[in-house]
């Protein structure tokens, strides 16, 4: 596998889907981080609680042996988590990641925040349309699970909200699904 060509294949997905936002009037920036194309994107316009969400979609670096590549895809939801209410926000999240059906929110206890992370595996080999297609759908599922269920723990965070309330709301929600 030529990883040059590899990376820069994926710059240029990336690079299309900066320019997509762009068009939806959606605040994305594509930058570079240690050498890796990074996508930023504010969330607004996806639901008014978590407007001030940010988030980092990005290819994990491969090597020249490697068959599988990981697209990552990480919101930071709450920046600041406060002391007080890092136990509640733990309960919470351990029982809203039972019903989410792909990624996971965790707590960051080195920055205090609390985010979403969802990494895909993808073949080094596919053709870049279907690439293109797969970073499609995770963001998609990424941005799903981040507005139907982050305003939840993001009012744990700010202790307005117990976690026994979330399970209340996301069991009684999927038992009328």
């Amino acid at each position: 596998m030529d990883i040059k060509k590899l990376n820069e294949m994926r710059h240029e997905i990336l690079s299309d889907v900066e320019k997509e936002f762009a068009q939806d009037l959606i605040p994305a920036r594509l930058t570079e981080e240690n050498d890796i194309p990074v996508l930023n994107v504010l969330m607004t316009g996806y639901e008014e609680e978590l407007e001030e969400t940010t988030g980092e979609f990005f290819f994990m670096p491969s090597s020249p042996d490697d068959e599988i590549q990981y697209f990552v895809n990480f919101i930071t939801i709450f920046d600041s988590v406060p002391q007080e209410n890092i136990d509640e926000l733990c309960v919470a999240v351990a029982m809203i990641n039972t019903y989410v059906p792909v990624g996971a929110f965790a707590i960051d206890f080195g920055a205090g925040s609390l985010v979403y992370k969802l990494s895909y595996p993808m073949p080094v080999d596919i053709p870049a349309e279907t690439v293109k297609e797969n970073v499609d759908i995770t963001m998609e599922c990424t941005f799903m699970a981040v507005s139907d269920m982050g305003y939840l723990l993001t009012e744990v965070a700010e202790g307005v909200r117990s976690a026994s309330n979330v399970l209340e709301m996301i069991a009684g929600d999927n038992a009328n699904s």
